[in-house]
């Protein structure tokens, strides 16, 4: 088997366990028995659980948006930032997320790495998308923007789409919103921000 199939194996073995147990629950044993190979060949991969764990939660996030396709790129900014912020409930249900980013929280002291990746993924993630896609609007005079605002008009958009987590993260008995709130969240911000930045 080659490294970047080990890999996968290895990644692929670490995310079941973390939706199955959590971090704090998930050694190096168990995904070398999951993967079928030894703790030895882990260690070839990845130097500490930690960083294993990191890359395993970094891909989960990482699925949760999706990047722009070929062919997405004649549709209008508008359908394109729609797309780019559609969260994507075939790769993890909301829920799975929520207690993912709890876990990940409560353990950030001991395990600092887990807590960077996450943080690089996910909603940081799609806001690295957005950045790239509104410097090609402003290119394209589509919408008004000094180029040195863009990384913040991404951020912004990102926090209007998903909104405040700490409520979630709080409330054990907070129900993630359905999928046509929060698409209706999601098409009331981006109609905000345009009327924002499109030229005058």
């Amino acid at each position: 088997m080659c490294q970047a199939a080990r890999e996968t194996l290895v990644l692929d073995s670490a995310i079941a366990l973390l939706r199955e147990h959590g971090p704090d629950a998930v050694t190096m044993a168990e995904i070398a028995r999951r993967a079928g190979m030894s703790k030895r060949t882990l260690y070839t991969l990845y130097s500490s659980r930690e960083e294993l764990l990191g890359a395993g939660l970094e891909r989960m996030s990482c699925t949760l948006f999706r990047a722009l396709g070929p062919d997405d790129r004649a549709a209008s900014l508008e359908d394109r930032l729609r797309i780019l912020l559609t969260f994507n409930p075939k790769k993890e249900p909301p829920a799975v997320v929520i207690e993912m980013l709890r876990a990940v929280i409560a353990g950030a002291r001991t395990y600092p790495e887990m807590g960077r990746s996450l943080s690089r993924s996910g909603p940081g993630q799609v806001a690295v998308l957005l950045r790239a896609e509104l410097e090609r609007a402003v290119a394209a005079g589509e919408v008004a923007l000094d180029p040195a605002e863009v990384e913040g008009a991404a951020e912004l958009l990102v926090d209007m789409v998903v909104g405040n987590a700490i409520p979630a993260l709080l409330n054990p008995d907070h129900l993630p919103r359905d999928p046509e709130a929060q698409a209706a969240r999601r098409d009331r911000a981006i109609r905000i921000f345009l009327n924002g930045v499109r030229p005058r």
